[in-house]
């Protein structure tokens, strides 16, 4: 069948040609959209999925994150979550001030440190478990409040006897809740005892004012070398006495 051209479109049609199988091919070229969409019905069969919903688990290089003795500062290990609170009515010291260390509410962590309540006496924690190799196994650490003044010979530090297979002294440092060192454990503190027979190391706390601290107990030879501390006790005395 013949078509009649309009004549707006004649001049148009005359380079073309207004037959059917012009007109159709014309609207081919002006309308991709035909040829786009199926093409990727053709392809969408071996394209792979790339939308992030695999259930391939996807490597990864970054090693857990563990506590180090050392690393504490106004800048790192902040105690986010911990409340700077110690005292609870359900677990109080005996009537000498001593507790087992096992009882202690914490964990040990920086971040949760074992709790040994306020002091304003002196305050014994027993029988900590021994400090041996490996992050975070070879430190652990206890918060305390002095209520009020610390007395002249007001002490924190840790009390053990060494043995052949526990010769690694008990080192403590004095810590802030921010992270900040004030007492570091070769910086300062003494020893009891008699080298290389130690019976405890200490630090004066004569001088902090009124307030939470941190005690951090650790091994210092080397995180991860063999030499293990024996079981020790934790002391904080507020009066010196």
């Amino acid at each position: 069948m013949i078509r009649k051209c309009v004549p707006a479109l004649a001049a148009l049609l005359l380079a073309s040609g207004c037959d059917g199988s012009s007109h159709d091919r014309s609207t081919a070229e002006e309308s991709p959209s035909a040829d786009v969409s199926a093409s990727a019905s053709d392809t969408a069969s071996g394209t792979p999925n790339v939308d992030g919903s695999s259930s391939d688990p996807t490597p990864t290089t970054q090693e857990p994150v563990e506590e180090t003795p050392t690393a504490e500062s106004a800048t790192s290990d902040t105690p986010d979550s911990w409340s700077g609170s110690d005292a609870t009515d359900d677990d109080q010291p005996a009537e000498d001030g001593s507790q087992d260390c096992g009882s202690l509410a914490g964990s040990g962590t920086f971040t949760d440190p074992l709790q040994l309540g306020v002091v304003d006496g002196l305050v014994t924690a027993r029988d900590c478990a021994p400090l041996t190799s490996g992050s975070p196994f070879n430190v652990r650490y206890f918060s305390f409040t002095l209520p009020g003044t610390p007395g002249t010979n007001a002490h924190a530090g840790a009390s053990f006897t060494l043995t052949q297979d526990a010769l690694g002294p008990v080192y403590p440092a004095i810590v802030q809740p921010n992270g900040w060192v004030l007492k570091h454990s070769l910086g300062s503190g003494y020893w009891t005892g008699t080298e290389p027979d130690f019976t405890g190391r200490y630090q004066e706390i004569s001088d902090l004012a009124p307030g939470t601290y941190i005690l951090r107990t650790e091994k210092l030879d080397s995180p991860l070398h063999s030499l293990s501390t024996p079981s020790y006790d934790v002391v904080v005395d507020a009066d010196g006495s």
